[in-house]
């Protein structure tokens, strides 16, 4: 698992291609079984197979799963639905994000409200939507 999540953080930040099939073909092969250890939050439901790293603080009443990589350090905002997705280490998300085949890059902090994206890959650090980063998987 730590090799391709290598390669994904490369191409994010060589600024590479990212294609949906290199997404799901993570998803098929590496979250194949829940790693729920430790989080901190109160009603989430998780729908298997879910993977969350260290650190992890998730709001109220959030969906995650199925399909799900969550790494370390990460902040999952209240009301949040994730399912098909990485989200990488380092990660604030605001509340009311719903989304759905997609990739958030490392050290990204997205502290706006609502948001429904999919099959994008997301990165930047902005209290506003209009100044993140999306761009489409191929």
């Amino acid at each position: 698992m730590e090799n391709d999540l290598k390669n994904i953080k490369q191409k994010i930040k060589n600024q590479e291609a990212i294609t949906s099939e290199l997404l799901i073909d993570f998803l098929s092969t590496q979250i194949i079984k829940n790693n729920i250890v430790e989080y901190i939050g109160d009603y989430p439901t998780f729908i298997e197979p879910v993977v969350l790293g260290k650190n992890v603080i998730i709001g109220d009443d959030v969906l995650l799963g199925p399909n799900v990589y969550i790494g370390d350090n990460c902040e999952i905002g209240d009301y949040d639905e994730i399912s098909n997705s990485i989200i990488l280490d380092n990660v604030k998300l605001g509340e009311i994000f719903k989304l759905d085949y997609c990739i958030v890059a490392e050290d990204s902090k997205l502290t706006f409200k609502n948001l429904d994206l999919n099959h994008a890959l997301i990165k930047g650090s902005t209290e506003l939507k209009d100044e993140m980063e999306i761009k489409k998987l191929e």
